[in-house]
């Protein structure tokens, strides 16, 4: 292999370098980065299952898997030429993943208009345009689940949230969800994992659960070839150490982008990659149809009987299949189903054939939900923040998810988002990082809750690390740590500047390091729930858009009938220019007695604030460690008005740019 990174120059050769040193279940992770980054040089590596399985359980430096020999074809009509596989395919260009997550605050921009003006407003701006929307209080459509709002970790640094020296401060970020947070654990670390958590990582989780109330999704390996034993171990624990707390396990995870492509063993138990009997594929009709090389479907695959991989999905839904029966048997009707699947990587992009296929195979035996994963379609390498917040991209997700939701539907079973956030591969740094990020949060959670999925777990990845590096930009709460020293405390970095050996002190301390995103969430558990460690209590009402006037398609109105009587209307603007007035009319003049608003306000940057943000006048500027919310709430009364000429009354909000506002409107009972 080290002949071959001679061979090769730029990134693919930093690539390959990297995958050589790569130590374990690293290795996985650099082969994935690999083929997604440089596939022209990967498809000549010589990396199959067996020689990276082998490679995830070796101790020693180097690879075991053999490069193509010069001249050796890698793909129909193309071969290995100086490392590379010759032909018309493009690499894609590096993602933003590897980014640190930058602390809130650091605001850097010209300031907006002045916060306390904002955060007072409660009349109509006559200079401002104004839209109009009719509420039909009476109507009902979805309801939205009762812990909607949930969120997904890799198994890599889980334990961090059950520290026990710091357990009670992640409490107070899970518990503001809900009284019982749906916390889902998996993503690419389940499928790469040689070895099931340890006891520390189930104590960890143990000790969260019981002080949160918290209920767990647990994803099970499916691409390794011990999937059962694994899938087994992992059942076992979770029942040893967290009882009934987990609701469901999720087989598998992102299989169209497994390193190796999408396949499985075939009876003699060797690996067969997609490509090879999978339909000739025109790469240069794929690159102009599918601008984001990381969701090109290489074609799906599993092991067969003999254990022997086999490309396609047929062979991927049978090996789906032999191992969800091995670890959720049916032998008895009275046997429970707690398997999900099958995790695409994206609704966006797959077939629902292939959902189809795994679905009808299970649903009377082990299926208790599907699962897939959303992100935006649309490369996080040059997204703009207009393009990401806009209407448009949003209707084309939810347009494809529809049609799993009907699907499914039919078979009365649940669709959970089981993985979703502002950008893959980790977000956008100065923007998934920022309010762009909070408000593209509140507004898919109403748009997703409203199309009827079961949950919406926004994925924080590992969380953070103790050097300070690799937290995800779209992390709602990410993971600081702080260490002791001399009676004081320091981050690594400060350590390093004081030339002091951090491995030599105690472990360092995980911290909840709440960012810009994490309003969104606020934002919606209130809309939903009406308060904060409650059940979402709401059902959607019906809207109708009479006038946008000049306020522009990123103005968005969502309605909510709380059980209590209540109507809670949301009021969304993803514009980073244009303020507007929102006159709602309302069909019962019942509502338009007493009423509130609350208000979601930018920091000084405006739509790009990292800090300085405040939901009902609370922030977590100056929380510390302790993951609490600072400040009194700050709620505002706000007068009805008539509108005789439609026979309707209701109300005026002004919504700066950049912001979000919910009006609460109590039902008179008399």
């Amino acid at each position: 292999m080290q002949d071959l990174c001679g061979k090769l120059s730029g990134s693919a050769q930093q690539l390959c370098y990297q995958y050589v040193g790569a130590a374990k279940e690293d290795a996985w992770d650099a082969a994935a980065a690999w083929r997604r980054t440089s596939p022209e040089s990967f498809a000549c590596s010589g990396i199959e299952v067996e020689c990276l399985q082998e490679d995830m359980l070796s101790s020693k430096v180097g690879s075991a898997c053999r490069p193509l020999a010069e001249g050796a074809q890698c793909e129909l009509g193309k071969h290995c030429s100086s490392g590379y596989c010759r032909g018309q395919r493009t690499p894609s260009t590096d993602d933003n993943s590897s980014h640190k997550q930058q602390q809130q605050g650091g605001e850097d921009e010209g300031a907006a208009a002045p916060r306390s003006l904002l955060a007072q407003m409660v009349q109509p701006v006559a200079a401002w345009p104004t839209a109009t929307v009719s509420v039909s209080s009476g109507s009902s459509a979805r309801r939205v689940p009762e812990a909607f709002l949930s969120t997904s970790h890799e198994y890599n640094r889980i334990h961090d949230y059950g520290d026990e020296r710091n357990v009670a401060s992640w409490a107070e970020v899970f518990k503001m969800l809900s009284p019982s947070p749906i916390i889902r654990v998996g993503g690419a670390s389940q499928d790469k994992m040689t070895q099931v958590p340890d006891d520390a990582t189930w104590k960890a989780l143990k000790l969260l659960q019981q002080k949160t109330n918290a209920r767990f999704i647990l994803g099970l390996p499916l691409w390794p070839k011990n999937a059962i034993a694994m899938g087994k171990q992992i059942i076992a624990a979770s029942k040893k150490y967290l009882g009934n707390s987990v609701i469901v396990y999720e087989l598998g995870n992102e299989p169209e982008f497994w390193p190796t492509g999408l396949g499985g063993y075939d009876a003699t138990g060797k690996w067969k990659p997609a490509h090879a009997s999978a339909p000739v594929v025109n790469h240069l009709l794929l690159l102009l149809l599918l601008p984001q090389p990381e969701f090109w479907p290489t074609g799906l695959g599993g092991y067969d009987a003999k254990g022997k991989w086999k490309p396609g999905i047929d062979a991927y839904a049978k090996w789906f299949d032999v191992v969800a029966r091995q670890v959720n048997p049916c032998n008895h009707r009275e046997d429970p189903k707690f398997l999900s699947g099958p995790g695409w990587g994206n609704v966006n992009t797959q077939p629902t054939s292939w959902l189809a296929r795994v679905l009808y195979t299970g649903k009377d035996c082990y299926l208790a939900e599907t699962n897939i994963h959303y992100y935006p379609y649309i490369d996080n390498t040059t997204v703009t923040p207009k393009q990401l917040l806009s209407q448009s991209l949003q209707d084309f997700g939810l347009s494809k998810y529809g049609e799993y939701q009907r699907l499914v539907e039919k078979e009365k079973l649940g669709v959970r988002i089981s993985e979703t956030n502002s950008l893959y591969g980790g977000g956008k740094v100065n923007m998934s990082d920022t309010l762009i990020g909070g408000l593209w949060v509140a507004d898919a959670l109403f748009a997703f809750a409203r199309a009827g999925a079961k949950g919406f777990h926004l994925h924080w990845g590992i969380g953070g690390h103790p050097t300070g590096d690799l937290g995800q930009p779209n992390t709602g709460v990410q993971t600081n740590f702080y260490y002791k020293y001399k009676n004081a405390t320091y981050e690594f970095k400060q350590l390093q500047a004081l030339r002091v050996d951090a491995s030599k002190l105690e472990k360092p301390v995980p911290w909840p390091s709440v960012h810009a995103p994490w309003y969104g969430y606020l934002f919606w558990t209130i809309a939903a729930a009406g308060k904060y460690n409650s059940k979402s209590d709401a059902t959607f009402v019906n809207t109708k858009v009479e006038d946008k006037g000049k306020c522009g398609a990123n103005m968005k109105v969502w309605a909510l009938r709380a059980d209590n009587g209540d109507l809670r209307i949301a009021l969304i603007n993803k514009d980073d220019v244009i303020n507007c007035n929102m006159k709602l009319w309302i069909d019962d003049k019942r509502f338009c007695r007493t009423a509130s608003i609350s208000k979601l306000l930018p920091g000084q940057a405006g739509i790009k604030s990292k800090g300085n943000i405040t939901w009902q006048g609370q922030t977590y500027e100056n929380a510390g460690f302790t993951g609490k919310i600072q400040g009194s709430t700050v709620v505002m009364q706000i007068e009805s008005k008539q509108y005789p000429k439609v026979g309707k009354c209701g109300f005026e909000v002004p919504v700066p740019a950049s912001s979000a506002a919910l009006l609460v409107a109590k039902k008179a009972t008399k």
